[in-house]
């Protein structure tokens, strides 16, 4: 299967998760076996601060920079990164930079 994330027209979160400004999230898949996306977070917006119940995340930088809070660590992210945060654990990630921080996310549920 091919994912064409260009095609598909994004749905604008305001807070996404509580954070800052909002979220262009672009979703690929969501099949009941997990999800994947694309999130863009424009300059000077965030992901908030949140718990992995029930699935854990990978998400990886495509382009822009950004600090990601990993369980109480903030580790400054930029293009080619890979985070993971597993069940059960804290993350967000704010966009630091000076032009959007677009995130691939993939989001397999656990059973």
């Amino acid at each position: 299967m091919i994912l064409d994330f260009h095609s598909l027209s994004p749905a604008v979160v305001p807070h996404f998760k509580g954070g800052e400004g909002e979220a262009q999230v672009r979703t690929a898949v969501s099949d009941g076996m997990g999800r994947i996306l694309t999130l863009t977070l424009p300059v000077d917006s965030s992901i908030g601060l949140h718990t992995h119940t029930g699935n854990c995340e990978i998400i990886h930088v495509l382009s822009g920079s950004g600090v990601c809070h990993d369980d109480g660590t903030d580790v400054p992210l930029t293009a080619g990164m890979t985070h993971y945060c597993p069940e059960g654990h804290t993350h967000g990630i704010d966009n630091t930079g000076a032009e959007p921080l677009v995130l691939l996310g993939i989001l397999p549920d656990v059973k």
